[in-house]
């Protein structure tokens, strides 16, 4: 009995298969005879100089009847045809109107249809196109990335964007509105290293018909390893022409956060810490103190006290 099941699974398999395989050759059978058919291609100029806009593609749609087998016709079902014309392929008719003739070998080149069809008539043959003048100005670019860097870590210098600005073009009513243009939004996340990346900018916030002069700027952002010291700096009295000021103490002790590479570089000399004898009240025995001038290298600079009290001495 599992004998005779086991003969008839196999039958039923091998009747399937045979089903199947007379179906396949069925269908190629059909697909390598002659057919005719007739597509609707879009038109399209690309590659358009930055100072120029497309104002009326006329016709936005052409039909093309078409005579293949059936491999080639499917071929361009499947794909919607799209004829994109380079606008320095387009034939210059007078002023700003411009036109193109459309052959059957420029479908062919263009990849418009299966080279193995034949194109039997376009209609229309000939796409006019006219063409206008436009404004342009440039506006600087502004980011929208931000970074979070490893512990330790941090901006060597401020970040910068290459090109700063860029180009703009459109319609003057339209470009007069655009101001400044943003780079996607990006995060940078445990950064310990320089970033120079490549970063697109966003079309937005921007007019349809307002194109830029590029795509995508560098964004670059120097890295370096931070540490933290702490120094003590005498402090400076002003507006006490007489000396008649004594303060206590007469040291202020600065934190600071420097480069690694600079933290041996830094000396006291390099800080000012001042206290100023005209904020003085006769209420108060006790002066605010600055840091009124520190390194270059030092990235922040803070007082561990805030405060010294004054003695005038008659």
């Amino acid at each position: 009995m599992f004998r005779g099941n086991k003969i008839n699974s196999v039958s039923a398999r091998e009747f399937l298969f045979f089903l199947l395989f007379t179906t396949i050759i069925a269908g190629l059978i059909k697909l390598s005879k002659t057919y005719k058919t007739q597509y609707e291609v879009t038109v399209e100029v690309v590659d358009i100089p930055l100072d120029r806009t497309i104002q009326e593609i006329n016709p936005e749609l052409i039909k093309i009847n078409a005579e293949g087998s059936g491999f080639s016709l499917l071929t361009n079902a499947i794909d919607t045809p799209v004829l994109r014309l380079p606008f320095n392929e387009l034939n210059k008719v007078s002023g700003e109107t411009y036109q193109y003739n459309i052959t059957a070998r420029s479908l062919a080149l263009k990849e418009v249809i299966d080279n193995e069809g034949s194109v039997l008539a376009i209609a229309p043959s000939q796409v006019v196109i006219a063409v206008d003048s436009v404004a342009s100005k440039r506006i600087p670019v502004l980011s929208k990335i931000t970074f979070s860097y490893k512990t330790g870590y941090g901006a060597k210098s401020k970040m910068r964007i290459e090109p700063d600005s860029i180009t703009i073009v459109g319609p003057a009513g339209s470009i007069t509105k655009v101001n400044e243009v943003f780079t996607t939004s990006k995060e940078l996340l445990e950064i310990d290293s320089k970033i120079q990346d490549q970063v697109a900018l966003s079309m937005l916030e921007l007019p349809e018909d307002v194109r830029l002069s590029q795509k995508e700027v560098a964004v670059i952002q120097d890295v370096s390893k931070f540490t933290e010291g702490k120094i003590v700096v005498p402090i400076t009295i002003l507006n006490d022409a007489d000396a008649q000021v004594k303060i206590l103490p007469k040291i202020a002790e600065v934190s600071y956060i420097v480069e690694l590479e600079n933290f041996d570089k830094i000396t006291a000399s390099d800080f000012l810490v001042t206290c100023d004898y005209a904020n003085a009240t006769d209420t108060d025995a006790y002066l605010p103190l600055k840091i009124s001038k520190a390194p270059a290298s030092v990235k922040v600079a803070r007082l561990i006290n805030k405060q010294v009290k004054f003695i005038v001495i008659n």
